[in-house]
């Protein structure tokens, strides 16, 4: 229950910053209200002077600075996140499987590796990400070196970026008889 508050408190005091900085500091903020704990109803309210004009420093050096978020939170640059799919996801050793794989650099050299129920990695190849960083490979699934209990994976990483933040995807696939 306090959780609730600290959050609904937390929402409130960002919607007042968030219209604070909005309008520049020169209006009042309009007011936020947020359901409380049990159902209840509480409001919040604040009123901001402008300490200077919006051109000028602060000539108080204790004046906190003014920090926003940007609008657009998602990155839409390459690297994000790769993702790989296999399909299908389930066959026996020697299946043809299709592979694709998103989140690349454009053009960027990608290996991909099948990792087998022992832990062992065999590499299978290398393809080419296309101009939107994806890719669409068909690879054989490889005989096991030795029998393990790992779950097999395929994986996906950057030939190009290979310092400690590489790029890396996985996707579990299951050999069957």
């Amino acid at each position: 229950m306090t959780a609730a508050v600290i959050t609904a408190a937390a929402t409130i005091i960002a919607a007042v910053i968030a219209a604070v900085a909005v309008s520049g500091g020169d209006e009042s903020p309009p007011t936020a209200s947020a359901a409380g704990p049990a159902g209840t109803s509480t409001t919040a309210s604040a009123s901001v002077e402008p300490s200077s004009t919006p051109s000028e420093p602060s000539a108080d050096p204790s004046d906190p600075p003014l920090q926003t978020l940007p609008a657009d939170t998602v990155s839409t640059t390459p690297h994000a996140r790769p993702r790989l799919i296999a399909t299908p996801d389930r066959g026996p050793e020697g299946a043809l499987v299709t592979l694709n794989a998103t989140g690349f650099a454009p053009d960027e050299q990608i290996r991909i590796t099948f990792r087998d129920s022992g832990g062992y990695d065999k590499d299978l190849r290398d393809v080419t990400a296309g101009p939107d960083g994806s890719l669409a490979a068909e690879v054989h699934v490889p005989k096991e070196t030795v029998g393990g209990s790992d779950t097999p994976v395929f994986i996906v990483y950057s030939l190009d970026d290979d310092d400690a933040d590489n790029q890396v995807a996985d996707t579990p696939f299951t050999v069957t008889d």
